[in-house]
């Protein structure tokens, strides 16, 4: 979120199936560890991935102007899939949390599953395809 002169704007992830960067090793995991129904407004990377959610919050809240523009573009890195398991299991805390309780055979079960479902981002170099929202707002003139 930015301030300036009563404007506000944020970026939040498009839906998950738009965005296997975050989704790919998420969908394999929750495949193997029991997951508790999740409330649509508990807060996660897809909180406001539905069109129009957090656009609806800032017209409600009185914002002006408001605008919601969907952006496409491509996560890359010349990394290998090994690199990405690393990244994606260290940067995200409910993943730690879901695989703390995994023997070791489960968890190779698991990463080999990852990198069966990621394959195809992986041909040379890593490059998911990505989705976000960008959401602006004016503060009303007073």
């Amino acid at each position: 979120m930015i301030l300036e002169n009563g404007c506000v704007s944020f970026v939040v992830w498009g839906p998950k199936k738009t965005n296997p960067f975050v989704s790919t090793v998420t969908d394999v995991i929750d495949r193997f560890v029991e997951v508790p129904r999740q409330d649509p407004d508990a807060p996660d990377a897809f909180r406001f991935a539905v069109a129009g959610k957090l656009a609806g919050i800032l017209v409600n809240a009185g914002a002006e102007n408001v605008v919601e523009r969907q952006r496409n573009f491509q996560i890359e890195a010349a990394i290998s899939f090994e690199q990405f398991w690393e990244l994606r299991t260290e940067m995200s805390e409910t993943l730690r949390e879901k695989m703390a309780g995994l023997t070791p055979d489960q968890l190779s079960s698991i990463k080999q599953a990852a990198a069966d479902a990621a394959r195809r981002y992986f041909l040379g170099k890593m490059r998911f395809p990505a989705q976000a929202f960008i959401i602006t707002g004016r503060k009303p003139a007073k």
